[in-house]
């Protein structure tokens, strides 16, 4: 009789492997290539770019840029608290390098707004809006840049915040 009882934990012992074995498949880290795979190109892709600061780019139907976040880069679930500043001169090098002066065309309008610390300045140009956004206060910080944003005018393009303020 005993007997009988060890082997029928048998068959119900290797089901109960195979089940945690299938579930622990279900749960690995899946790969950028299976994602893609399963669900096509990414609309959004993060970049590192100098002295640790995250590109967030957001691209149109034409898989061209439409809007960057530059900010420093921290995990993509992250508490607000600790802001982490950059370099004014970092962010405007990043700034020219994804779309340099000469190909922004005419500046047409600049918007400030300024709130305590807070600076956010929109400089509106034919073909971009360039944002920057600071923590202005005294003593003024070596790094105090909080974000930049690079909006790209195109008819592919998401409509964008700043294209709302100007309608």
């Amino acid at each position: 009789m005993m007997k009988c009882l060890y082997w029928g934990w048998w068959p119900m012992r290797i089901l109960l492997a195979c089940l945690l074995i299938a579930a622990a498949g279900f749960s690995l880290p899946q790969s950028s290539r299976d994602l893609r795979s399963r669900f096509g190109e990414p609309d959004v892709e993060r970049y590192t770019a100098k002295n640790d600061i995250g590109l967030t780019v957001e691209y149109g139907s034409d898989g061209l840029a439409c809007q960057i976040v530059m900010e420093r880069k921290q995990p993509l679930l992250h508490s607000d608290q600790g802001q982490q500043y950059m370099s004014p001169e970092v962010v405007s090098a990043l700034i020219d390098e994804i779309v340099p002066p000469d190909s922004r065309g005419p500046q047409t309008t600049t918007l400030l707004e300024s709130m305590g610390c807070a600076e956010g300045r929109i400089d509106e140009y034919e073909n971009v809006w360039i944002g920057r956004y600071s923590h202005n206060c005294i003593p003024l910080k070596l790094e105090r840049e909080i974000r930049a944003t690079v909006v790209f005018k195109r008819h592919v393009c998401p409509v964008s915040r700043y294209a709302q303020l100007h309608d």
